[in-house]
């Protein structure tokens, strides 16, 4: 990890040298900076740029640092709101002196979680959110299929398989044998969102880069995909519940 003094603020960050890479690029997320160069590029030379660009970088990490802090991070309580789709839902959870095991069901656009009454509210996430997720998983399969056959139809070609995963890093990841893995939460964004990441991993059926021929053919799939795609960059932060 290296940083820089900018101000009153340092400025860490992560610098990752590859073989492939010809020019230095600077990104900015949630988890920091890095700083990706070819690899004949010294520190000092990357230093010196970080430093021009302090004042952008500085802004970036502000701006991830306020979403983090306005999102709100669900404990899973009765009344509290879930996303699916883009939309917010209501949770109600009942307790029962018969109940032996915790359940999680979607009726009648509310979802109702079932507890044993020993279960405290300070253990309502660590229990239901992992039901939520295997609900979001299994409901995400049918509505994912769906949705991707809209642009197999315009790409010509079928992924050989579509698994919805638990990625921390990826929205999406097209495998080398044709599997694309889509990232469970994508489905709690609108879903335009969604189809701007399955259209993004498809493209990746006929390009593996990110070339100009790859964007080329995300552009064929989704006109709009630069609106989706800085959208996803500003609110990405706010699907991790």
């Amino acid at each position: 990890m290296y940083s820089i003094q900018f101000g009153q603020d340092t400025i860490p960050y992560t610098i990752k040298w590859s073989e492939r890479r010809k020019t230095v690029s600077i990104s900015v997320d949630a988890n920091g900076v890095m700083i990706t160069a070819p690899a004949q590029t010294t520190a000092e030379k990357i230093e010196e740029l970080v430093y021009q660009k302090a004042t952008w970088i500085r802004a970036q990490l502000f701006h991830f640092n306020e979403m983090i802090d306005e999102s709100h991070i669900r404990s899973f309580l009765s009344g509290e709101k879930l996303p699916y789709l883009g939309r917010q839902y209501r949770l109600k959870v009942f307790k029962n002196d018969d109940v032996r095991e915790a359940t999680f069901k979607f009726q009648q656009g509310t979802f109702i979680a079932l507890l044993p009454v020993q279960i405290t509210e300070e253990q309502h996430r660590e229990v239901l959110l992992p039901l939520y997720e295997q609900w979001i998983k299994e409901k995400g399969e049918a509505f994912v299929q769906n949705r991707i056959h809209r642009f197999t139809i315009k790409l010509q070609q079928e992924p050989t398989a579509v698994k919805i995963k638990d990625q921390q890093q990826r929205w999406g990841s097209c495998t080398a044998n044709g599997q694309v893995l889509i990232n469970w939460r994508i489905l709690l964004a609108p879903v335009s969102i969604i189809d701007y990441v399955l259209a993004h991993e498809l493209a990746h059926l006929k390009y593996m880069d990110h070339s100009k021929a790859f964007w080329d053919t995300l552009g064929m799939l989704v006109d709009d995909y630069e609106e989706r795609k800085e959208w996803l960059r500003i609110n990405g932060q706010l699907l991790f519940i």
